[in-house]
């Protein structure tokens, strides 16, 4: 059986309990044994290394020298790993071998907090049935 561990927490604005229960559902349809942790230490436990799957989900945190070196080496040896948003390149910041292994870190949003309008290019799409702009901020995830 497929197996995953999503580990959730860090700053609250990107809904990380809410995206979990998320993800954790759709990987049971799918038919993954699915466990959850609330604490960076789940990544220095070295039974991450039998899992299919991790998913952090950890905005603005920090994570130990020990965690970063065993989830490294985790998904080195074969394991995957799932982004999620801001939760995946927005976390561990000091961790710099944490954004070689994801590829990146997230600096900023482009042209900083803006407001903007959304044009619908397809306003015969079922999903935007009645729609043809809407105002948006970049804050809005």
């Amino acid at each position: 059986m497929r197996s995953a561990l999503i580990v959730y927490g860090g700053w609250e604005g990107h809904d990380p309990e809410e995206c979990a229960a998320i993800y954790r559902r759709w990987l049971h349809e799918d038919g993954y044994s699915v466990r959850t942790a609330t604490e960076t230490s789940a990544f220095a436990d070295p039974s991450i290394h039998d899992l299919s799957l991790i998913i952090p989900i950890y905005t603005m945190s920090k994570i130990g020298a020990e965690e970063v070196a065993n989830l490294t080496k985790a998904v080195e040896g074969g394991v995957g790993l799932a982004g999620h948003h801001g939760g995946m390149s927005d976390a561990f910041r000091e961790a710099v071998d944490y954004q070689f292994m994801v590829g990146g870190q997230w600096v900023a949003h482009p042209g900083n907090i803006i407001d903007f309008k959304v044009d619908v290019t397809r306003p015969d799409d079922p999903i935007m049935a009645g729609v043809s702009f809407f105002p948006y901020t970049s804050r809005a995830y």
